[in-house]
């Protein structure tokens, strides 16, 4: 009989050292030590599954109590991600902003994103027209 079940209960035992999954999955998430690096990477990977799926549109919508919405468009057809919570989206337009190159100042500003993430080539034109508003990308290359 393998030594961690028990027979005895509808569960197994772990030896002595080992850590249960419920306590891994329950733990603290670790601190991260750049917030600007997290949105960065929350940016690059929004970016990285549109691109993925072959998007030619996405638009990073205002924010709402239920989060701020992401909707990416495919051959003429508009799908939508799982939202963000809209605490950071502030955050988001800040570091788009910040890596599309636009200049301090007034809105409406546009410009061209491109970044690198795993290996793949992101570029995306960026539109913003407001603090509030819309944040539209258009691919820019295929």
């Amino acid at each position: 009989m393998n030594p961690f079940v028990n027979p005895n209960k509808r569960s197994i035992s772990l030896p002595q050292g080992c850590k249960d999954l419920i306590d891994v999955l329950q733990g603290p998430s670790p601190p991260v030590a750049d917030p600007e690096e997290a949105i960065r990477r929350l940016i690059r990977a929004i970016l990285f599954e549109a691109q993925k799926e072959f998007a030619t549109e996405l638009v990073i919508g205002p924010a709402s109590r239920k989060g701020t919405p992401i909707r990416y468009k495919v051959e003429g057809t508009w799908y939508e991600m799982h939202p963000f919570p809209s605490r950071i989206r502030p955050a988001v337009v800040a570091e788009l902003g910040r890596m599309a190159g636009f200049p301090e100042g007034s809105f409406p500003k546009e410009g061209l994103l491109s970044e690198v993430s795993e290996s793949v080539l992101l570029q995306w034109r960026v539109r913003i027209t407001d603090a509030e508003g819309d944040c539209e990308f258009t691919r820019a290359s295929k």
